[in-house]
């Protein structure tokens, strides 16, 4: 099949992309050197407010990567939803069109988020697709605009394709939205881990340390953290706001904030137990937690949480409550580190990850 242009609706800012990792950004850099993409685009994360009347509906920004354009685009819509809203999307929808490039290409857009699956039906494109990665009605941005999300979770329903980061959250938006997704969870770079063990990086503790590392949301269990500092030195590496990198401090827990991609392999392979201290609720019970597999590549034990995961190691030691939390961060600290990725993330590429979506989404 000839090349395609492929425009990605983001649900991350793109600044943001350049230095944190997630499942868009990974397949972001698969697809830009895949011969079947003839040009890549992104759409910034959608600015939603009526003061959009007055500015641009799309205009470029600036990226950070050379062989991906970026755009952002602007919704003048409430934050409820209200009978005008189609009238709005059709306009940013037609403003994209005009800013975004292409060479006459068959075009495929996909939405990375609920709230831009509603400019599909008005962004001219060959196939629409949508990938719906955790359940954003669970989201701390949810109750302000619940109503674009689930708008948002209906319009998928008419895609050519919808994906989804676990079979969890497919059946939930089969049973609520009526949307047939097919489940393509997260992956992992092993190479990256299976390099010689890099130097240790400065600033770290002296000895044995557990890690946390990826954004730190209401989704985290801080009481969990502290009960694993009374094990160990915890380390949390990854965005947070101001008030959470507080609490972060006043538990004890050493809080470096986010850590660049390329720097993430050697971070995890000084430590000595990956953490997954998450809530078990609506939103972590739809994930597919990329953090596991990051810390099965890089060879450490792993205490968790109850909650789904992707992949199934006898590594991973599973409790629940402050005191339960603690020991098992203490067995998984008596399982030690392999100086090899566990055998369990063998099959969780990003490669194989990227392919897929592709396949899936382009109708390849």
């Amino acid at each position: 099949m000839a090349p395609s242009d492929v425009v990605v609706l983001l649900g991350t800012p793109w600044p943001r992309l350049a230095a944190q990792n997630t499942r868009w950004r990974s397949v972001l850099m698969e697809w830009a050197q895949d011969a079947r993409v003839g040009s890549l685009s992104v759409v910034d994360f959608p600015s939603m407010s009526l003061r959009n009347l007055t500015r641009p509906r799309a205009e470029p920004i600036a990226t950070w990567d050379p062989r991906i354009t970026a755009v952002a685009g602007r919704v003048p819509v409430y934050r409820r939803t209200t009978a005008l809203d189609a009238l709005a999307w059709r306009a940013t929808g037609a403003a994209l069109d005009r800013a975004l490039p292409g060479a006459g290409r068959r075009r495929v857009a996909i939405a990375a988020t609920p709230l831009w699956a509603p400019v599909l039906p008005y962004l001219r494109a060959e196939r629409r697709g949508f990938d719906a990665v955790d359940d954003w009605r669970a989201l701390p941005v949810a109750a302000r605009v619940l109503g674009h999300i689930r708008r948002g979770y209906a319009t998928a329903a008419g895609c050519d394709s919808v994906t989804a980061v676990s079979d969890a959250l497919a059946q939930r938006l089969r049973a609520d939205f009526g949307v047939v997704a097919r489940a393509v969870p997260n992956g992992v770079d092993v190479g990256l881990y299976s390099a010689p063990r890099p130097p240790r990086p400065a600033g770290l503790p002296e000895g044995p340390f557990a890690i946390y590392i990826g954004v730190v949301q209401e989704r985290v269990d801080l009481a969990l953290l502290a009960a694993a500092s009374r094990v160990l030195p915890v380390v949390v590496a990854g965005h947070a706001d101001d008030a959470i990198a507080k609490e972060l401090s006043d538990i004890g827990v050493s809080f470096v904030g986010p850590v660049a991609p390329a720097d993430v392999p050697a971070l995890l392979r000084a430590a000595a137990v990956g953490l997954l201290p998450h809530r078990v609720d609506q939103l972590t019970t739809s994930m597919s937690p990329m953090k596991v597999l990051e810390y099965l590549a890089a060879g450490l034990p792993v205490a968790a949480t109850p909650v789904p995961l992707t992949v199934a190691s006898d590594r991973v030691v599973v409790a629940s409550g402050d005191d339960a939390y603690a020991s098992a961060v203490r067995d998984a600290l008596a399982l030690g580190c392999l100086d090899h990725p566990d055998p369990a993330v063998t099959g969780f590429s990003w490669k194989s990850v990227a392919d897929e979506l592709l396949t899936l989404h382009a109708g390849d």
